[in-house]
């Protein structure tokens, strides 16, 4: 059977805020909203390297291949 002490100052009290430590904390985050699920497409970058003709390709992968 537990033995419940007599000094119970050190208990934290009942109506504590901190009884839930996972509750959320609004000031933490802002929460997001619909704007941030919608999708916005590929991102296509600026800088692509210049396309190659099917030739040079072919040339290349028969070079890496062996």
């Amino acid at each position: 059977m537990p033995v419940i002490p007599s000094d119970t100052t050190h208990f934290p009290s009942q109506g504590s805020s901190n009884s839930n430590p996972n509750q959320d904390n609004s000031t933490d985050k802002p929460k997001a909203t619909i704007q941030d699920y919608i999708s916005k497409g590929p991102h296509i970058p600026d800088n692509m390297p210049p396309k190659a003709s099917r030739e040079e390709i072919e040339a290349r992968k028969k070079e890496l291949n062996g």
